[in-house]
């Protein structure tokens, strides 16, 4: 038997019954169910995440274009961004005025990135309003913050899709662009994970 393999249970996937899985099973990536009846294949995932390390390395973390100008790109960073018109928000928006007007609040909403390590990818996670330095009240926007549509609750943080539209005030519309980490890299930071016998195919 291979040294440092403890022989482990799982749940066949197909009569729920427990398996005894030993180094030649968990070598192969499968295992036959030898209970009566059953006889399934089981797969077996060693599993792997990337690593956080990744993100030091990346040149940019998405960007927001306004519909109404698609020349007007503000680029995120990683980590939370403080979206609104006020020059010490994160990404700082023009005060775009409609019949005299403004409705984006100066501390709008907030779009955190984040790196999901399981899928390496960004995720891009948004919430009207703006969480106060110090305090626990949340500072909301005076008019709303809307995802493809459909406005957020108060408390409410939702995962915005590649080329989803986040509007601001209920009149100013942007499209959020993911970073797309390549293939290539993804590689590099790959970070294999010991057999687990909860996690089968």
């Amino acid at each position: 038997m291979r040294s440092g393999f403890k022989l482990t249970l799982i749940t066949c996937q197909q009569c729920g019954r427990r398996i005894m899985v030993r180094a030649s099973d968990a070598e192969r990536g499968s295992i036959r169910c030898t209970h009566i009846g059953c006889g399934a294949v089981n797969g077996l995932s060693a599993g792997f995440h990337y690593s956080d390390a990744l993100v030091q390395g990346l040149p940019a973390f998405g960007q927001l274009t306004y519909l109404e100008n698609p020349a007007m790109a503000y680029p995120l960073r990683f980590g939370p961004n403080v979206i609104g018109t006020a020059g010490t928000c994160t990404v700082p928006v023009e005060r775009f005025t409609h019949e005299g007007r403004c409705f984006i609040s100066r501390r709008h909403c907030t779009l955190t990135v984040t790196f999901d390590k399981w899928t390496g990818r960004l995720r891009y996670q948004l919430q009207d309003g703006v969480q106060n330095a110090g305090q626990l009240n949340r500072q909301h926007s005076l008019n709303g913050t809307f995802l493809n549509g459909v406005p957020l609750k108060k408390m409410e943080i939702i995962d915005v899709e590649n080329d989803g539209i986040i509007t601001l005030g209920g009149v100013d519309r942007f499209r959020l662009t993911h970073y797309v980490i390549p293939p290539a890299m993804l590689d590099t930071y790959r970070v294999a994970v010991a057999f687990n016998p909860d996690r089968t195919e």
